[in-house]
């Protein structure tokens, strides 16, 4: 039953019914609740909580980094590259060039966005043993890449003067291309999931998985990030509300992604060191008691809770200087969030 207890923890990062309201399917459902408030209440709640969740996301980057001491192993992806980010922002932002700043913004979140779905259906890949088939792979990546291609040209299309708010180039290939490319997405996400739930029988299979089996967790995030782009970003062609409610997902998507990759690094050392007791259970987590708990949690939220004062602050002062550190340290995190996750640096 250890064994059990150990294979099913290896599947999930908390389990099946927490990761798919958290991090997978239910975050559609959460997505669409959200809609419904912006009808009904309009959006100052949602756009309080995404101001706080968004400085604990870019905190979370950071509790990573200082967490598993990256910048040992990768001085220039992780201090040299972050501040030539800085540096080029700074410039950007002196030279009046803030049509260009809100346009990278906007193209740069859809890309980061759009590789955390990624990166997380591809945490579920490797739980089970890897993509069971080439076609799956092939299938598994557009469903993926064409829901982002397709939500940003019919945002573009949609509105092409503003984004949230703000003057931006937007890209322009006409109704008829934007509507082929959503449709074609539609259909690419009914194929990926008709090939997931249909039976199969392939000669060659992959190594690391020779069952030929697709996670659930990995379709569950597929389809949470084509609600994800399709409402957020169709709906807010129409009015600028509609962003917060996929900003808000991805938040929570993140930070839940986060906690448990910390998590099982620190349930990782605590089974190292209680292997040595003979007489001891390490799969039982409940030994480490709730003060070990407490403190797990409390040093989690120490970057995002500083990240979080030092936002308001820095809006408290209203210092002309600091104007472009914000969106640099936003630019910077994107670039780190993509190369801090990368799987040999990622704790199992």
């Amino acid at each position: 039953m250890e064994a059990k207890s150990a294979s099913d923890e290896a599947l999930w990062l908390f389990s099946r019914r927490a990761d798919f309201w958290l991090i997978c399917g239910g975050a559609s459902v959460g997505l669409i609740a959200a809609i419904l408030v912006i009808h009904w209440r309009g959006d100052r709640e949602i756009d309080a909580l995404d101001f706080v969740l968004s400085e604990f996301h870019l905190g979370a980057t950071y509790d990573a980094i200082m967490r598993r001491r990256l910048w040992r192993a990768r001085p220039i992806e992780v201090i040299g590259i972050p501040l030539l980010i800085l540096s080029l922002t700074c410039w950007l932002f002196m030279s009046s060039q803030a049509l260009l700043l809100t346009s990278i913004t906007m193209y740069a979140a859809v890309w980061h966005r759009g590789r955390q779905s990624l990166g997380i259906a591809r945490f579920y890949q490797r739980a089970i043993g890897g993509t069971p088939s080439r076609m799956h792979a092939v299938l598994f990546r557009g469903a993926i890449y064409l829901p982002m291609v397709a939500a940003i040209l019919a945002y573009t299309h949609l509105a092409p003067t503003q984004y949230d708010g703000e003057p931006y180039l937007a890209l322009s290939v006409g109704a008829g291309v934007t509507s082929t490319i959503g449709l074609a997405a539609a259909l690419w996400v009914i194929a990926y999931l008709i090939w997931t739930a249909a039976p199969r029988r392939v000669l060659r299979s992959h190594p690391a998985n020779p069952l030929n089996l697709v996670h659930p967790g990995e379709w569950w995030a597929v389809v949470a990030h084509a609600v994800a782009f399709g409402s957020g970003y169709v709906c807010g062609a129409s009015s600028a509300s509609y962003l917060l409610v996929i900003a808000v997902y991805h938040e929570v998507q993140y930070l839940s992604f986060t906690y448990a990759m910390a998590r099982r690094r620190m349930d990782s050392q605590w089974l190292t060191v209680r292997s040595a007791d003979l007489y001891s259970t390490p799969s039982c987590r409940c030994e480490r008691g709730l003060r070990a708990e407490a403190s797990f949690i409390a040093s989690f939220l120490f970057w995002p809770v500083a990240g979080f004062v030092g936002a308001v602050c820095g809006s408290w002062l209203s210092i002309p200087a600091l104007a472009p550190l914000g969106v640099g340290g936003l630019f910077c995190h994107y670039w780190l969030d993509g190369r801090i996750w990368r799987r040999p640096s990622v704790p199992a």
